[in-house]
């Protein structure tokens, strides 16, 4: 067998291997309605049963989602939060393979070693968050609650990690002009969520810690929310046409060619 066939045999499996470019914007759109569906209904469900206190409810006044989902609703709890975890993983991933894919953004730059360390650390922390996810609906609150409170711990901080380091990699898309104006304006979203999600958390903290069990309620379910929506502004981060992005828009602006000039003298 010759070099060139091996070489003909690696692209073609490169090619039917090859990620579905227009199927990419499912990802987000599935793992952000399937949370806030969740949501939603655990809510609502709550209201209509006239705002019962559960066992162990840590908030005297405003059931969690943990609370809620471990009685009746176990079984939507866990199935729509196995499907926002794993598919939360496949999105964080698909929005990092977006920025240095050829087929994609492909963007270079005198940074991009370690940008790509920071997109690898965001993966691991997003498959820290699904996979807690998953299981802090498995073991609920109120039958392994030591167990639930280290899942839901981990979910938090790989979650934050996560959120920060996206945040990071794609920051130059919102500091300087870019040749992608959609995924400008998305990542300018995205950004402003996460801020709004900081500030929350930090009054959060502030009033479960001075006792004002429901404006805490009320923030803690008001930051479960938004984070649906943080998910749901990826979908403007993948969703490219079938062929993947125009060759022409990667051609660098005055500015971004100023720079190249000057980092390559």
């Amino acid at each position: 067998m010759t070099a060139g066939t091996i070489s003909t045999m690696f692209s073609r499996l490169k090619e039917k291997c090859s990620v579905p470019l227009h199927y990419l914007w499912m990802l987000p759109l599935i793992s952000g309605l399937s949370w806030l569906i969740m949501l939603f209904t655990l809510l609502f469900f709550w209201i209509g049963r006239g705002c019962p206190k559960y066992p162990k409810q840590s908030n005297p006044y405003v059931a969690m989602i943990s609370d809620i989902g471990a009685f009746e609703l176990k079984p939507l709890f866990i199935t729509f939060s196995t499907l926002t975890g794993l598919t939360f993983i496949a999105t964080i991933s698909s929005v990092h393979y977006a920025r240095y894919s050829p087929r994609m953004y492909y963007i270079q730059d005198s940074t991009t070693s370690s940008i790509r360390t920071l997109s690898i650390l965001s993966i691991i922390s997003s498959v820290v968050a699904g996979v807690s996810l998953v299981f802090l609906s498995i073991f609920d609150t109120f039958r392994w609650h030591n167990y639930h409170n280290q899942f839901l711990m981990g979910c938090f901080g790989g979650l934050a990690g996560c959120m920060v380091l996206t945040t990071v990699v794609y920051l130059d898309q919102t500091r300087k002009p870019s040749r992608f104006t959609r995924l400008r304006f998305y990542c300018t979203v995205n950004m402003v969520i996460v801020w709004i999600e900081v500030v929350l958390g930090v009054i959060f903290v502030i009033t479960i810690n001075t006792s004002h069990y429901r404006t805490a309620g009320f923030l803690e379910w008001t930051i479960t929310i938004l984070g649906g929506f943080y998910i749901l502004a990826f979908v403007g981060f993948v969703a490219v046409p079938d062929d993947g992005v125009d060759v022409h828009e990667r051609d660098p602006l005055l500015g971004d060619q100023a720079y190249i000039n000057e980092v390559e003298a």
